[in-house]
């Protein structure tokens, strides 16, 4: 017995000692918890460097301390739940759940990264470490309080025993980490890459001192941009999924693989030479431009399987953008590369991994340098969707062409005061071709939300072309929202009967009487096309290429055609008498630019747009034929295509476009009573042309 009992009592002696060396590894942990967390929290932002390499301390530190939790209090609580003292051990539970919580929140942080939608998880991991620390003193204060006197004063020599060793283990542990952050600076500083291929020797500055003239592209003292810091979208679609498959369809993705940007482009370069695409691939590939590679022995976008070609716009082409330098376009925006993270575009996949859980755990750096304000505002998407030419191109001067920025800029979106506004804010360009909706990516909102990366907007022929039916019907659906609407007004009858008769107001009723047309008289029908919903005017962008047009037709009773307008000929070609809205820009010898070689523009013989917000009127008149029978059938659509059809034989010659489809914008129709003329209105009828 005696043998069994000083066993025990062994036992009991080596059980304190293993929870003694856990509770020096606990505090030591929870002591560089403490001092990376708080020093993140309190003094953000720090320097990139140490924040990064804080944050990976205390996620490593965080792995260490939940191992080291789990067996500590197991052994903790089995030795000390025979103790009578309710409040400490009450205190002590809590403490215990709250450091499980945090450690479960820890690792869910660390592999899903501080996400908008679950910031919750963040807000209440930092808020409960302060509520653990409280709970550790109070915790540590009444245990001290709880033991009968005779027993305090053994207390605080056993803490004077326990002391060096834990003070021991938090200096190692410090040492541990002081060495540990020594050896991830050396590592990332190893493992960054060497600096990749950034420009072609003897570079030519054919169009002054700027490198990307004639685009008004600017980056810090003009120097070129490693290729590493503007391309490589597919990295970015590893945390981004939604945005990134939705920019794979886009208009932006393939700005420069289009068969008609190649064919142009091409056409630039066998003109003018290599450095003239440079005054398209600033907005239309901004990793050719801004890398160097647009001058004599390099390659611009158009050349199939060349990184640029791939890219188009690309994510960092956008998202590099931290200010606008005009509102006069051809690129004229500032790019800054982002700042690196840890270990960044390290080709080992374990440190590849920590880079990428360093940027979700971190975000705010990211978030601040790839979403500043200015992208939030039309002037952003100005800086690319407006265009001038200048005598460096056309040999002639300065030319406006397409923008957007300020069609824009002098419509209702933009006159909050104007009493023709009637939306409850202003609208910028992202409101309307960047809507909300739901996707699953690290950058979703609190409902699960992003801003849509199809750039939805009117090239209808693109989503075919690249075969992408989804991106087809979001964009036909989006055209057809009512955003420009077409009205027939009902004609108007000269030869009705007017009661002279004086009918006060408060006995008449509003009623619209019917109206009737009559055979073997000429007629007119006024058509009202109204833009009320397009932020700037219809229709948009490269007007010398698109067209939009009014079909216009009238059959009779039987299905006889009595009069059309709009039609298409055998060629493609709309019919010559037809209302069109484009532009027909002319070189100086007033012949035609209709291949888009914009630099021969120098001018316009003919331009037909509707401005936000207004309304053009369009007027038909016809002859009504003897045999016509009523009523008349009379029907007004809207349609347009992407590509007028000599363009889009042109490119054909070279590229084959799968598809130019023809989009029903809006229609209306309205049916109209057909009747003989009366001898007696005959003789009405001609009273009223005498006069």
């Amino acid at each position: 017995m005696l043998y069994l009992g000083l066993m025990s009592v062994d036992i009991k002696g080596k059980q304190q000692q293993q929870e003694a060396k856990r509770l020096h590894w606990f505090g030591g942990l929870f002591v560089v918890l403490s001092i990376t967390g708080f020093v993140n929290w309190l003094f953000f932002p720090l320097a990139p460097f140490l924040e990064q390499l804080l944050s990976l301390i205390h996620a490593v530190a965080g792995g260490l301390f939940s191992v080291v939790f789990c067996f500590y209090s197991l052994s903790h609580f089995r030795r000390t739940l025979g103790f009578r003292r309710p409040v400490i051990l009450t205190i002590g539970l809590m403490l215990s759940l709250v450091i499980l919580y945090l450690v479960v929140s820890g690792h869910l942080l660390i592999f899903t990264g501080v996400l908008e939608r679950i910031i919750w998880l963040k807000d209440s991991h930092l808020w409960l470490s302060l509520v653990t620390v409280f709970l550790v003193f109070v915790h540590v204060l009444f245990h001290y309080l709880s033991f009968p006197e005779r027993r305090r004063l053994v207390v605080p020599s056993r803490f004077v025993t326990l002391s060096p060793a834990i003070n021991g283990t938090i200096l190692k542990t410090l040492t541990l980490a002081t060495v540990a952050a020594l050896l991830v600076l050396i590592l990332d500083n190893i493992t960054k890459p060497a600096a990749d291929d950034v420009f072609i020797e003897d570079y030519q500055y054919n169009y002054g001192a700027s490198p990307f003239a004639p685009s008004l592209a600017q980056t810090k003292n003009n120097e070129f941009i490693r290729k590493r810091d503007i391309a490589g979208s597919m990295r970015c679609i590893a945390c981004h999924q939604a945005s990134g498959e939705q920019w794979l369809a886009s208009a932006h993705r393939h700005a420069a693989d289009d068969p008609t940007y190649v064919r142009n482009v091409n056409l630039l370069q066998k003109s003018r030479g290599t450095s003239a695409t440079r005054y398209c691939e600033g907005c239309h590939s901004p990793v050719a431009l801004l890398t160097g590679q647009l001058t004599a022995g390099g390659q611009h976008a158009g050349v199939p399987g060349t990184i640029a070609n791939f890219e188009g716009v690309g994510c960092m082409s956008c998202h590099g953008i931290r200010s606008i330098t005009s509102a006069e376009g051809v690129a004229s925006y500032h790019f800054t590369p982002r700042s690196d993270y840890l270990f960044e575009h390290s080709s080992s996949p374990v440190l590849s991994f920590i880079n990428e859980q360093l940027i979700k755990l971190r975000p705010a750096l990211h978030k601040k340098e790839l979403l500043p304000g200015v992208q939030q505002t039309s002037q952003y998407c100005g800086s690319c969707h407006s265009q001038f030419m200048d005598k460096s191109m056309n040999n002639w001067g300065w030319v406006k062409m397409q923008d957007e920025y300020q069609a824009w800029a002098t419509s209702k979106f933009n006159l909050a005061k104007d009493p023709r506004f009637i939306h409850p804010k202003n609208k910028q360009c992202q409101d309307c071709h960047m809507q909300k909706i739901a996707g699953q990516d690290m950058a979703a909102d609190s409902e699960g939300k992003i801003n849509s990366h199809y750039f939805v907007g009117a090239n209808v022929m693109l989503a075919r072309q690249f075969g992408n039916e989804d991106l087809y019907q979001l964009t036909v659906d989006f055209l057809q929202q009512d955003k420009v609407n077409l009205t027939i007004e009902p004609p108007e009858d000269k030869l009705s009967r007017q009661n002279s008769l004086y009918v006060s107001s408060d006995q008449r009723t509003v009623q619209n009487y019917p109206v009737a047309l009559y055979r073997g008289e000429r007629a007119k029908i006024t058509v009202l096309v109204s833009n009320q919903g397009v932020g700037h005017n219809f229709p948009g962008g490269a007007i010398d290429l698109n067209e939009a047009w009014i079909d216009f037709d009238i059959y009779d009773g039987a299905g006889q055609l009595v009069y059309r307008r709009g039609d298409l000929l055998a060629n493609g070609e709309i019919e010559p008498l037809a209302t069109v809205y484009k532009e027909v820009a002319i070189d100086r010898f007033g012949k035609e630019v209709w291949r888009h070689d914009l630099f021969n523009m120098v001018g316009r013989s003919y331009v037909n747009v509707i401005p936000s917000g207004s309304t053009d009127i369009v007027n038909f008149e016809f002859d009504i034929p003897d045999w016509a029978t009523s009523p008349l059938s009379i029907s007004a659509t809207l349609k347009l295509r992407k590509l007028n059809q000599k363009y889009y034989d042109w490119v054909n010659e070279q590229e084959a476009v799968k598809a130019n489809p023809i989009i029903d914008i809006t229609r209306d129709a309205i049916k109209v009573p057909l009747l003989k003329v009366p001898a007696v209105m005959s003789e009405q009828q001609e009273r009223l042309t005498a006069e």
